[in-house]
């Protein structure tokens, strides 16, 4: 099931972005951020659960923009499944529920950024109709 994060998911949350980032020293997951996320109309923080587990999560940010009209874009984020669980489509379910979400507000497009060395990662991107060599994402940490 995919469902919103909810604040008592943090523990969890935290385990599945350590699979993403294992030697981050920033990484600080907040119950109340996650409850702002989740209260924001703009923000989602969606996680793909099962028997209580969470096998899953990516955000989905909401951006308005002024060169096509009224029509906003989607932004991913920090998608990540469990690696115990991984090749049984729940990224795949993650990314498909994001992609309708954003259909039905009418989004331009929907764009995602991934580390440069999951080489993986890319080659599903792709399979999920991503195009890698449309565009190159730079990052500025502050």
């Amino acid at each position: 099931m995919i469902r919103e994060a909810e604040s008592k998911d943090r523990e969890q949350l935290s385990n599945l972005y350590r699979m993403l980032v294992p030697n981050s020293k920033k990484m600080n997951v907040l119950e109340e951020q996650i409850e702002l996320i989740r209260r924001d109309p703009a923000n989602f923080l969606l996680v793909y659960e099962e028997e209580g587990a969470l096998l899953g999560t990516l955000t989905l940010n909401i951006c308005l923009q002024a060169m096509h009209g009224t029509r906003p874009y989607g932004l991913i984020e920090n998608i990540v499944v469990h690696e115990d669980h991984r090749s049984r489509n729940i990224g795949q379910s993650l990314l498909k529920y994001a992609e309708e979400y954003c259909k039905s507000l009418h989004c331009h497009k929907i764009m995602l950024l991934s580390h440069s060395k999951r080489v993986r990662a890319h080659q599903f991107f792709e399979r999920e109709g991503y195009d890698g060599s449309v565009s190159k994402g730079f990052k500025k940490y502050l």
